[in-house]
């Protein structure tokens, strides 16, 4: 056996233990190729990004999502009676009255009241999820012990039908009276907070939602909402259970008015008062008015009633087929319809960009639509959070679905929205899942994409937009590129700078491309050389770069100790053998 020194064993182990980290061949794309230019500065914070604006609605296998926020709600919510669990489908489906909400829950809360609210509060806590938003009842009615379809010869009130009301006189039960004809808000909480707690447990609800889509009541809810619901009308009831909430558990937030799409953003529908109360105020549109009103109740009260504007948004925009690209378009061998969906996030934020939508033809006086609503939050309800707690921007069952969908994320933290959770239209719209994985998951490890937002820039952001971040809790010193790659068919050559004080020296790569939800390691770049580097972004695809430091004298020290012991080892085994060969 051939004699080795120490040093020259030690640098041998040393050499095999980093090259053993190395998964791929690098990325081989010459700088002067580049066609995007990507500036990236991570000495210059942004703003905090909210965990909270990678959420699902119900109906999503939580298995396959690292989710940082969930929500119950939907028009099912509205009729939602929690002593017995039955639920009226409204004009979504025959106005049929049934235990839908339950059907899939876990066996334990089947039986029991609360059992949709109890099995989604276990359901995020099974499996990480932070943030718990419910639904609660503002419509005025939800459904009896009665099952099937409901008539008009049955609209409310009748049997098929229990009233809500926000406060029961007398003591609170843990056994609701499913005999009496009312259903209690104030009950129904303080049943939560005993099985759960309340939003300061583990387990609890962290808010609450003031119902779902009220401006659709008369149409989605015929049978209870009885015409239109006016705007007064809509504070009422909003201030009335927002306080309610407040009362009971003070460190929840309230979200509302679950506002349905554009035109409801714009005029509530148009209910007869809206048009007196937009001129004699000077309003631009709905969404002033909601928040000055609730801010004047909230003052008069002397504290906040309304945590969070909740509005919903699934794009206008059509594909050339004229469909929708959120509904029927699922034209994925027509580049043309792909490009509108690639395209309509920038309905969000550019000013320079007109959909092809119905909101298009009659103006889009309120697009781009964050700079508007936030104009509005700042001028009548500072520091409102803003929601997005359904929203879809279609093609989950492919992978310009996914690209969207990350677009859509990178979007919601640079513009600071606080929650948002994605409506998934079928269990097939994984690559939706599979972006959001991309912030929150990508290595299958728990790793995410940072807390905080860092200057960064592209050079032709509707072909290759990018967004990073940094973590303020890890020392580690790692930068995290997403690259969103918006070319249809062709590979798109980068360059990354990374200016600021701060020097980088490699790079792990991660991405979502092609016909799989796989996020799968690429090639890494092995060497950053002044701060620069180049590669080549697949075609549609979402790609993480894991920017790297040099390694601190603390990691230096920790793998010469690792080198060490491995060598010690080493010698022993050595030593081992030719005491076994006398």
């Amino acid at each position: 056996m051939k004699k080795v020194g120490l040093k020259k064993l030690a640098a041998m182990i040393f050499s095999l233990a980093v090259t053993s980290t190395i998964l791929n061949v690098p990325n081989d794309v010459s700088a002067n190729t580049a066609d995007v230019a990507i500036s990236v500065n991570s000495d210059r914070s942004i703003r905090k990004i909210s965990p909270y604006i990678y959420g699902v609605n119900s109906g999503v296998d939580l298995t396959k999502v690292a989710a940082g926020s969930f929500r119950l709600g939907g028009n099912r919510l509205s009729a939602y009676n929690w002593e017995n669990n039955v639920s009226n489908a409204g004009s979504d489906y025959k106005n049929m009255s049934d235990m839908y909400l339950i059907q899939k829950v876990a066996e334990e809360f089947r039986t029991v009241p609360g059992g949709a609210a109890l099995d989604a509060s276990k359901s995020a806590a099974d499996n990480n999820v932070p943030y718990t938003l419910l639904t609660l009842q503002m419509l005025g009615y939800v459904s009896s012990s009665k099952r099937g379809s409901v008539t008009e010869k049955f609209a409310a009130p009748s049997e098929y039908w229990k009233k809500v009301v926000n406060r029961k006189e007398g003591e609170l039960s843990l056994t609701p009276d499913k005999k009496d004809d009312y259903v209690y808000m104030d009950e129904y909480l303080n049943y939560l907070f005993d099985k759960i707690g309340k939003s300061d447990s583990t387990t609890g609800f962290k808010a609450y939602a003031l119902d779902n889509e009220p401006s659709l009541w008369k149409g989605t809810h015929s049978l209870v909402q009885r015409g239109e619901l006016t705007c007064s009308e809509l504070i009422a009831k909003s201030t009335d259970l927002a306080s309610l909430v407040k009362d009971m558990d003070s460190g929840a937030e309230v979200f509302g008015p679950s506002l349905f799409g554009y035109s409801a953003f714009d005029s509530f529908t148009n209910p007869s008062d809206w048009q007196q109360l937009k001129s004699d105020n000077n309003y631009r549109w709905f969404i002033d008015y909601y928040l000055d009103a609730m801010k004047k109740e909230g003052d008069a009260q002397g504290r906040r009633l309304l945590d969070v504007l909740d509005l919903h948004f699934y794009t206008e925009a059509k594909g050339v087929c004229g469909e929708r690209i959120s509904g029927g378009c699922k034209h994925y061998d027509n580049e043309d319809c792909i490009r509108a969906r690639l395209d309509s996030t920038r309905s969000l934020y550019d000013p320079d960009y007109h959909e092809d939508s119905w909101i298009n033809d009659t103006g889009a006086e309120f697009f781009p639509l964050l700079p508007n609503v936030q104009q509005s939050i700042d001028t009548y309800y500072p520091e409102t959070k803003l929601a997005f707690t359904e929203y879809n921007f279609g093609g989950g069952d492919h992978i310009s679905g996914g690209v969207t969908q990350a677009d859509m994320l990178g979007i919601f933290a640079e513009y600071g929205v606080y929650f948002a959770s994605i409506w998934s239209f079928d269990p097939d719209n994984i690559y939706q899942l599979a972006a959001i994985n991309m912030f929150t998951d990508y290595d299958g490890q728990g790793s995410g994409f940072g807390d905080t937002l860092v200057e960064s820039s592209s050079s032709d952001r509707n072909t290759v937009s990018v967004y990073s971040a940094v973590d303020s809790d890890n020392d580690d010193g790692k930068l995290k590129i997403i690259a969103v790659n918006k070319s249809i068919n062709d590979d798109t050559p980068i360059k990354i700078s990374l200016t600021g004080e701060k020097k980088y020296t490699s790079a792990a790569v991660y991405s979502l491309y092609g016909d799989s939800t796989e996020i799968r390691r690429l090639d890494d770049v092995e060497k950053i050389s002044d701060n620069e580097f180049s590669y080549t972004l697949p075609a549609l695809s979402v790609t993480e770069f894991v920017v790297d430091m040099p390694k601190s004298s603390n990691t230096v020290k920790a793998i010469t100790a690792a080198a060490i012991a491995a060598v010690v080892a080493a010698a022993a085994a050595v030593t081992v053998v030719k005491v076994k060969k006398r």
